[in-house]
């Protein structure tokens, strides 16, 4: 059995141009959209980090799945959108707004949606990306009102664009930072349902994210030179402590990703362990706090 990763970015999320190069990978592919393939979690470069972090939407998915209401009292709050000033704050919470759309389309919450959505426009306009959220994804999303799967293609599309657009403008490490925010977000998210409904499944998946947290790490650390990201690291590594004392994911991995749907399963295999209650207490209050300092930035 796959077991479906549950976090990050959207964004550009999967960047499925970058995995067949070098010898980070090896095995072979399947027929049609998949690739199945496996690979040393020690060995991924830095710059195809994207591959290996699941997105928000596939988070909101499991979600729903393990039992989420929809509690818009969860989301970062559109009014805050207005105080973010500094291009850190911007994309951080970019991403951050980036999870909660996604978690608000699962949910087939179509006007907030449209809220979120104006939230993620005005910030990318803000940091010159706006192609990425113009009047035509509005206008996309305002005809898919009722078509969740339409809208949650139109959200996947937009942040590929806004990771491409700030690549081409020699921004990674802008990109970096709205990665980390959105992958913080749908963490913090998996957190709060998996306190409310015990879902033992999910809380699974939340320590499965030992994974993407090295990977997340060595994205930034190659991108540190940047005074936003080296700060933002440190506080990341400060969660990475803890999560490093969960049961190791050693060795290979295997990883199936499906271009045209988007989405990438990472195999059981060399999942990580069940934690313990106090474990999972030290993780939820670690995120709460980084998350919160996200969405408190101005």
């Amino acid at each position: 059995m796959n077991a479906t990763f549950f976090i990050l970015p959207f964004s550009a999320l999967i960047l499925f141009a970058s995995c067949g190069n070098g010898d980070e990978v090896d095995g072979d592919s399947a027929t049609g959209d998949t690739t199945t393939m496996k690979l040393n979690p020690n060995s991924v470069k830095a710059e195809n980090v994207f591959y290996y972090i699941p997105s928000p939407i596939e988070t909101a998915d499991l979600l729903k799945k393990a039992g989420a209401d929809y509690d818009k009292d969860l989301l970062n709050p559109i009014d805050n959108v207005s105080k973010y000033s500094s291009t850190a704050a911007r994309a951080l919470n970019l991403g951050v707004y980036g999870a909660d759309l996604s978690f608000t389309g699962i949910f087939d919450q179509s006007t907030e949606s449209m809220f979120y959505m104006q939230c993620a426009s005005k910030l990318a306009g803000e940091l010159r990306i706006s192609g990425a959220f113009g009047e035509n994804t509005r206008d996309r999303l305002e005809a898919n009102a009722t078509n969740r799967d339409s809208i949650l293609s139109i959200i996947t599309d937009s942040y590929w664009d806004c990771d491409a657009i700030l690549k081409q403008n020699g921004q990674q490490h802008t990109s970096a930072l709205m990665i980390t925010g959105g992958w913080l977000e749908g963490l913090y998210l998996a957190c709060k349902v998996a306190e409310t409904t015990k879902n033992a499944e999910l809380r699974k998946r939340i320590g499965e994210q030992k994974l993407s947290l090295d990977n997340l790490v060595a994205l930034l650390e190659s991108k540190k030179e940047d005074k936003d990201v080296a700060e933002i690291l440190v506080e990341i590594k400060s969660l990475k402590a803890i999560f490093d004392k969960l049961p190791n994911v050693d060795g290979q991995t295997s990883v199936k990703t499906n271009e045209k749907e988007k989405t990438t399963e990472i195999g059981e295999d060399n999942a990580a362990g069940a934690m313990t209650d106090q474990q999972f207490t030290e993780i939820f209050n670690k995120v709460n706090t980084l998350r919160n300092n996200i969405i408190s930035r101005t």
